[in-house]
């Protein structure tokens, strides 16, 4: 067993919020760009024929749209110039992303080949891997070109990048443990692969020692939130590779592991029904969740907080959490929420005065 989460106490009660000025140009800005090309997505899902695909493309676009928003905003980190790109690239690898994640979820003869070789798109779009016919291990007909259309979109606007040799040993090492993990945690969910095979992988991740559980290590690799950070960073010409080094390392595995768990913990109703896997559900008690939740956001805002753009990710790092936080299977257990929310980075009130806001809005 690995050894306890340092628990910092939590934050003064009068913290430094995040800024109103990075609300409104996230809102004024990048989501307005964000659902443009979330609707792109949407018109291209017409020309799948496959009934099928066509379904898990729509649900994956419409059930989680508000991944693909929120990794829009560290598009706000990109120089002015370049943002709009930036925001396009962030938009199309979640979508990719999700969609990914929906597929490997599926039967097939041999799920952990099947969704190994499905992964390889996510490195098709943003590394030099090869084109492949990533639906092979899977019962499919025609996507119309959709996959590959995710694909190719993403290596355009990557390639636009002026730093993105930089980053590109990190996004080697983000990607390899995100399609490891998603096609193992599948895999064990359908029955083909024992859990304690994924336990065993995860345990062995490189994480510089840190304290964390094999599951929580788990839910660290399996989240996107790293490629992101990174792939905005390569916007700007002035990085360094000791900065893209900072970056990483920063995101992995803290902030990756309360991403991951924070969603686990927001779709724990839904988990239980549809028999998906549940990081969140590996806890013993409730009491260890929230103490372990409350623990990695601490390191987690530490790690941001050492960033020379540190107000930027503890916005980001604060406004993820609130994310998964408002919604109703958190919500619905107030004192993990406040638990968490006291160990973040800026205060939340405006986040989460913006989100009741798209809430109503839609």
């Amino acid at each position: 067993m690995r050894g306890a989460c340092e628990l910092r106490p939590a934050r003064p009660g009068r913290r430094e919020a995040v800024a109103p000025a990075t609300l409104w140009r996230y809102g004024a800005t990048v989501l307005p760009c964000a659902r443009r090309e979330l609707r792109r997505w949407e018109r291209r899902t017409r020309a799948i024929s496959d009934p099928a695909l066509h379904a898990h493309a729509c649900t994956t676009l419409r059930e989680e749209d508000g991944n693909a928003e929120g990794a829009a905003l560290l598009a706000l980190a990109a120089p002015r110039e370049r943002r709009p790109t930036v925001v396009r690239l962030l938009v199309a690898v979640q979508v990719l992303y999700d969609y990914l994640d929906t597929l490997s979820e599926q039967a097939a003869p041999d799920p952990l080949a099947a969704s190994r070789l499905l992964h390889g798109a996510l490195r098709a779009a943003l590394l030099e891997a090869p084109i492949a016919d990533w639906y092979r291990g899977y019962d499919w007909a025609e996507d119309g070109g959709y996959l590959a259309a995710l694909v190719a979109r993403c290596r355009e606007l990557h390639a636009a990048l002026p730093a993105r040799a930089l980053v590109a040993p990190g996004l080697r090492r983000a990607l390899e443990r995100a399609g490891e993990c998603q096609s193992r945690n599948h895999a064990a969910m359908l029955g083909a692969l024992p859990t304690a095979s994924l336990a065993a992988w995860a345990a062995a991740l490189p994480a510089d020692g840190a304290p964390l559980r094999w599951w929580e290590l788990a839910a660290a690799a399996g989240s996107s939130l790293a490629l992101h950070a990174l792939l905005a960073a390569a916007a700007d010409p002035r990085l360094t590779p000791a900065g893209a080094a900072r970056l990483e390392a920063a995101y992995w595995p803290w902030t990756c592991a309360l991403n991951t768990l924070l969603e686990s913990v927001a779709d724990a109703h839904a988990d239980a029904r549809s028999g998906n896997h549940s990081y969140v559900g590996r806890y013993a008690t409730r009491d260890e969740a929230v103490e372990r939740l409350a623990g990695i956001a601490a390191r987690a805002a530490a790690g941001v907080e050492r960033l020379p753009d540190a107000r930027h990710h503890g916005g980001v790092l604060t406004a993820m959490a609130s994310f998964y936080l408002e919604r109703p299977g958190a919500a619905a257990d107030p004192a993990l929420r406040d638990a968490v929310l006291a160990r973040l980075p800026l205060d939340t009130r405006h986040v989460r005065r913006a989100l009741a806001l798209r809430r109503r809005l839609g």
